[in-house]
């Protein structure tokens, strides 16, 4: 048999998150994944028996397996995705959807992904694997960089060393890894879902914190926290007549994956695992090819931060600055909505929430239609997903 492709595009038509975001919401996974999903129908006016694909990257237990979501959903799905629980995921699925999209193998998909910590409904999870399995026992280590035979056992302490790495080679300081948590946590003042929205940082109160994996403090750090979010996608002609106006996706590239780019939150060149200590090489980044745009297209960024030096490996990495230009690009350009180029308005993995990404996807979807009130990008139309290790997503209106 020959799978034919269908030629349409594929555009995300709803999008849904559980009630609330928080680090203790004393809610099952299957309870927050279905109020995500159940308010991502209703936001582009389709049923249950629309939908005909589900994907997921966040299974149990700290998250919901495919099988058990539509058990319980009462659906009838023809494509089923399930990938693993890290952020570096988030492209893919989307891609993949896309994709299931217009070979026909589904014609309506729901990305659904739920997260539990241990302050929350994960501390009943103990023992059943998830976030509990230490990534640095492998045989050569997690690909964040830790391995825990030297003592670097979290993906903090291995991240903390590609940004002591960073600042040493480029003389960037801690009131520059400062700006990124403040820049963030000012655009979540702006969002009534961001955990963080009644907590202000300043540079003054970031210095006062102590050093937890020199040189990064608590701030450096993405939550923990308990939620969910659900992306809705469909042909462009299914789309057009639904509820809402829908968001094209645009282009999309995958993870580089090579002995440069295995410690996953260093960009190439700057010397950390495999990798060699290089000049960093400028690469051509075909999702902008794919979308038809330029990078200078771009109305705002949205960036894979859950740890602040995630900023300046992709702004480098992606060319919106030179090497090592990256502390100095937002010292004078800042990340706010106002910027010539606003950086996560929802406020990022450090203040609204760590979904894996996909929350950014959620904000991305709203900013493109126009619904984010004062946090709103005026006449964005083209927006950008990046991560450090060279994945991205092109969404535009």
């Amino acid at each position: 048999m020959r799978m034919r492709l269908r030629g349409t595009d594929v555009c995300v038509v709803g999008v849904g998150t559980s009630e609330e975001f928080g680090f203790d919401l004393g809610r099952s996974p299957m309870r927050l994944q279905a109020e995500a999903f159940t308010a991502a129908l209703a936001d582009c006016g389709l049923g249950r028996a629309d939908v005909d694909g589900v994907a997921t990257a966040h299974g149990s237990p700290t998250g919901v397996d495919y099988e058990e979501f539509t058990a319980v959903m009462g659906l009838d799905c023809r494509y089923v995705d399930q990938a693993w629980a890290h952020g570096r995921w988030s492209t893919g699925l989307v891609a993949h959807a896309s994709l299931a999209i217009m070979a026909g193998l589904a014609d309506v998909v729901a990305i659904v992904n739920t997260v539990t910590n241990g302050r929350g409904y994960a501390r009943h999870l103990g023992g059943l694997g998830g976030h509990g399995t230490v990534e640095g026992l492998r045989d050569t280590g997690g690909g964040h960089g830790e391995w825990s035979v030297h003592g670097v056992d979290t993906p903090g302490a291995a991240t903390s060393l590609v940004a002591q790495r960073y600042m040493e080679r480029y003389g960037a300081s801690s009131q520059d890894l400062a700006r990124i948590g403040i820049g963030f946590r000012e655009n979540a003042q702006l969002n009534p879902m961001a955990i963080l929205r009644d907590k202000p940082l300043t540079q003054e109160s970031y210095l006062r914190e102590p050093v937890i994996s020199g040189p990064f403090r608590r701030c450096d750090y993405s939550l923990a926290n308990d939620g969910a979010t659900c992306l809705v996608l469909a042909a462009a002609d299914r789309a057009a007549d639904l509820r809402t106006r829908p968001v094209r996706v645009a282009g999309a590239q995958s993870i580089r994956s090579n002995r440069d780019g295995y410690v996953l939150f260093s960009r190439p060149g700057l010397g950390v695992g495999f990798a060699d200590e290089t000049p960093l090489r400028p690469e051509h980044h075909r999702v902008y090819d794919m979308a038809g745009v330029g990078r200078d297209d771009v109305d705002g960024l949205y960036v894979y931060d859950s740890f602040s030096s995630n900023v300046w490996m992709t702004l480098e990495r992606f060319g919106f600055c030179g090497e090592g230009e990256a502390p100095g690009w937002i010292a004078s350009r800042g990340l706010g909505v106002d910027a010539a180029l606003p950086v996560n308005t929802n406020g990022g993995l450090l203040s609204e929430g760590h979904f894996g990404g996909y929350n950014h996807l959620v904000e991305m979807m709203r900013q493109l239609r126009g619904e984010c009130g004062p946090r709103q990008i005026e006449g964005a139309e083209v927006l950008q997903w990046t991560t450090p290790w060279g994945d991205s997503l092109i969404l535009t209106r």
